[in-house]
């Protein structure tokens, strides 16, 4: 069931700044468009991709507490007309997926015209949503991943919208929506997953990220329980502890790009200076002290140095040597 979130008490308020009758009608706009993916889409895509970790109204209410979250105390940053867009995109960013996930962002438009029905009155508004919601992953007509590039800027209402600053903000808290409430550990013990999704659901479930404005960071945080496996270690259901090690690097490399990219976009977003992550690994239920130190990519630039993968920022984190390592210590707490 859906409780009100933050950002929709924000929008509210800021609403309430506008003249008659966008104060009313905006607010109750956005409510239709609530009630019509909540009820009629994001509920089913399941159905269509049972694999996929969650997109339910679970994930929308988690990228509106990531917008939040990254809006911080600078609540005037968007006008009430941009955060109106912002807030309708992010309903509608996802429900593609009901049709497939391939290209889901290409399969907004129908769900849309279903929701709006096509009225005059809302072309401007699926305009600026398509956009937006259309940025959040997926590439350009010349092939690039530079997709919030192509968002240009927008007029709503006659009022000029920086449609470039709304996608990116979509964007970044798209991608710091994840964490176990994206997966079930039911559904994971029982084997339900697909073996090709069950690196993502293990991921998921292993996962927090925390917007970190006071310490200018995104904090991320992994802990796994390491399981011994028929030939070598385990993250428990049948996921290798050297591919989910693996699969999380990458994930780690592609937050702090995207934290890179979508700030190039919005200087709200300026204030993220580096992404930092946490290994917390266990076994029998203790934890095990390898004397990790945490992982940070910063924007801090040392010319002549050349950009490190993880395994080089400390070679502890090499997967081979951390294997090992967890290997002995597991041999050691037994």
């Amino acid at each position: 069931m859906w409780s009100e979130q933050p950002l929709e008490v924000l929008l509210h308020k800021s609403l309430q700044g506008l003249p008659e009758p966008a104060r009313t009608d905006l607010f109750a706009d956005y409510n239709s468009a609530r009630r019509f993916v909540t009820e009629e889409i994001t509920g089913h895509i399941a159905t269509t991709e049972p694999d996929l970790t969650d997109h339910s109204d679970r994930h929308l209410m988690d990228v509106m507490n990531r917008v939040h979250a990254v809006i911080g105390e600078s609540t005037k940053y968007f006008t009430a007309y941009e955060l109106y867009l912002l807030a309708v995109s992010i309903l509608f960013h996802d429900v593609g997926n009901l049709h497939g996930r391939s290209e889901h962002h290409k399969k907004v438009a129908g769900i849309y015209d279903a929701c709006r029905k096509r009225e005059a009155r809302f072309n401007t508004e699926r305009n600026a949503v398509l956009a937006i919601a259309g940025a959040h992953t997926g590439s350009t007509k010349d092939g690039s991943k530079d997709t919030i590039r192509d968002v240009g800027q927008f007029s709503f209402q006659a009022h000029p919208v920086r449609g470039q600053q709304v996608a990116a903000v979509l964007r970044f808290a798209d991608e710091l929506a994840e964490g176990p409430q994206r997966t079930s550990a039911y559904l994971q013990n029982q084997g339900m997953y697909k073996p090709d999704s069950r690196i993502f659901h293990k991921y998921a479930a292993i996962t927090d990220y925390c917007v970190d404005p006071g310490a200018e960071r995104i904090a991320l945080t992994y802990n796994i329980d390491v399981e011994r496996g028929h030939s070598e270690l385990e993250a428990g259901n049948a996921v290798l502890l050297t591919q989910l090690l693996t699969f999380s690097y990458s994930r780690i490399t592609k937050l702090d790009q995207e934290r890179r990219y979508c700030k190039h976009y919005c200087d709200l977003l300026s204030v993220f200076k580096e992404t930092g992550a946490w290994f917390n690994f266990f076994y029998d239920g203790q934890k095990l002290d390898l004397g990790l130190e945490p992982i940070v990519i910063s924007d801090l630039i040392v010319p002549g140095e050349l950009t490190k993968r993880i395994e080089e920022i400390d070679t502890k984190y090499k997967v081979s040597t951390l294997v090992g390592a967890l290997e002995g210590a597991c041999a050691i707490t037994s």
